[in-house]
C-alpha cells in the first residue's frame, strides 16, 4: 500500500520528533477509547486488546493507555463523544483512499479532510466511489527470520492452517492475511502454536495496485503526510504505490 505503512509508523517511534509522537499517540488513545465502549477488560475484548497492543507497540505510557481505557469504558463520560466515520476519495494522479476518522467532531473532521485533500489536487467522493476498489481484511504481522519462513519448511502450512487466506513476505517479517471475521480466531491459534503477532487488525486491502504517474508523485506523498498529521484520521489507506 505505497510507501505507507501503518506498522512502520508505529513501530517504536524512538527518536521521532515529538510533535510527530504527540499526535501519534493521539491516535492510538481514541482508538483504545473507542474500543473500550464494548468492555474495559481485554481479555474479554479483542477489539480492545489489539488496540492496546499497538499502542504498547509504540511505546505509549502505561498510564495514558489507562487513562483512554477509562474514559472509553464509562469511568469518563468524555469518551462517549467520539464518533467513528470512514470517507472515501481520490487523491493526485487519481489513486484510491479509505480514509478511516475518529472525532468528536463530524463535521470538523470532514471539513479538514475535504480541504487537505483539495490542496493536494485529490478531492473526496461519495460513499461507495472507490470502496468497490478494496476489501476489509484481517491483518497480521508477524516477524520471523528467514528459516522460519522457509518454503522447505512446514511453517506455511502452519500459517494456513490457523486461518492465513494469503502470506506475503515483507522486510523482517511476513504480514499474514485473513477473512475480517477469521481475524480473532488466527491470531490466537498462532499465539498457542508460539508466534507471538507484532500487530493485528483490520484493513482496507487494495484489489489491485496502481502506480501514481510521476508527475502527482511528490503531491501523492505530500498528502500522505497530511493525513498522518491529522488527529482526527485514525487510519488511511490506498491503492497506490510508489
Amino acid at each position: 500500500m505505497s510507501r505507507h505503512s501503518k506498522w512502520s509508523k508505529i513501530k517504536g517511534p524512538k527518536g521521532v520528533a515529538d510533535k510527530k509522537k504527540g499526535v501519534l499517540f493521539s491516535k492510538l488513545t481514541r482508538a483504545i477509547t473507542l474500543t473500550a465502549r464494548e468492555g474495559g477488560d481485554p481479555g474479554a475484548n479483542f477489539k480492545l486488546r489489539m488496540a492496546i497492543d499497538t499502542a504498547k507497540a509504540a511505546e505509549m505510557p502505561k498510564d495514558n493507555i489507562e487513562r483512554a481505557i477509562a474514559k472509553g469504558s464509562g469511568a469518563d463520560k468524555d469518551g462517549a463523544q467520539l464518533i467513528q466515520e470512514t470517507y472515501e476519495g481520490f487523491g493526485p494522479g487519481g489513486v484510491a483512499f479509505m480514509v478511516e476518522v475518529v472525532t468528536d467532531n463530524k463535521n470538523r473532521a470532514y471539513q479538514e479532510l475535504k480541504h487537505t485533500f483539495a490542496e493536494h489536487q485529490g478531492n473526496l467522493g461519495g460513499s461507495g466511489s472507490v470502496a468497490w476498489m478494496f476489501q476489509k481484511r484481517g491483518v497480521i504481522r508477524l516477524a520471523v527470520s528467514s528459516s522460519q519462513s522457509s518454503v522447505h519448511s512446514d511453517f506455511e502450512l502452519k500459517l494456513i492452517d490457523a486461518g492465513a487466506e494469503d502470506i506475503v513476505p515483507e522486510d523482517e517479517g511476513l504480514t499474514v492475511y485473513t477473512k475480517p471475521e477469521a481475524l480473532k480466531s488466527t491470531e490466537e491459534k498462532l499465539r498457542a502454536a508460539g508466534l507471538t503477532p507484532e500487530y493485528a487488525g483490520l484493513a482496507w486491502v487494495p484489489k489491485e495496485k496502481i502506480t501514481a504517474p510521476p508527475a502527482a508523485q511528490n503531491q501523492f506523498a505530500a498528502l500522505e503526510d497530511a493525513l498522518d498529521e491529522m488527529e482526527d484520521v485514525s487510519e488511511y489507506y490506498t491503492n497506490a504505490t510508489i
